[in-house]
């Protein structure tokens, strides 16, 4: 990522943190399905980290084989059914205070307060929620493309470094220990290795 171009290095953090966002934002359809491969089929072509390459090649042999339904069913297992199992929870609180609408959820809200970010009235998810967060995080992101100065890229490290990167270690964690996770233990990989390249990118700011 270092020998990009500062717009294409831009374009290129939206993206990945879009794509992130898709795995865990909804029950898959065939038509995010289709996307997924089309991404994996051209990032599979790159060489960008060892860690990073290994999991695009993983998740691009999973999509080859894994059926629509087969997507679904995992998914609504591991994030939906409230009758069998234990759903995976998604919320930073749970992670860090132990349950849900804890003290991360306040802390979070007033970051995002002090960021002007509110989220949209149609998102009915908490703002400690993976996808909010990574949607926060792609908006400061934004704001930084759009030359948003030095307050702009210190909240973006507040959410990142307090945040969204412990919060993936400990996702990413529990998803590979659950053992209906197959394919959706790949993508909280996916996200932990796209976030450590983040991680270089916030550190030398």
């Amino acid at each position: 990522m270092d020998e990009l171009n500062e717009r294409d290095l831009f374009r290129v953090r939206l993206r990945f943190l879009d794509l992130s966002k898709s795995f865990f934002q909804g029950e898959p359809d065939a038509e995010k399905i289709s996307r997924w491969r089309g991404t994996f089929s051209a990032l599979i072509q790159e060489q960008v980290s060892p860690g990073f390459d290994r999991v695009v090649k993983e998740l691009s042999d999973a999509l080859g084989i894994k059926s629509l339904k087969e997507l679904q069913d995992e998914f609504y297992t591991l994030f939906i059914d409230p009758f069998d199992g234990d759903p995976v929870n998604t919320s930073a609180s749970f992670y860090f205070d132990g349950r849900n609408f804890g003290q991360s959820l306040v802390d979070i809200r007033g970051l995002l307060d002090d960021a002007g970010l509110r989220k949209g009235k149609s998102v009915t998810e908490p703002e400690d929620s993976l996808v909010v967060m990574l949607d926060s995080f792609a908006s400061l992101v934004e704001e930084e493309k759009g030359g948003g100065g030095e307050a702009v890229k210190q909240l973006q490290e507040r959410l990142f470094t307090e945040f969204l990167y412990p919060f993936s270690e400990k996702f990413c964690k529990v998803l590979e220990e659950n053992q209906n996770a197959d394919f959706f233990s790949l993508c909280g990989r996916f996200l932990n290795e796209y976030l450590d390249l983040e991680k270089g990118l916030i550190c030398t700011k």
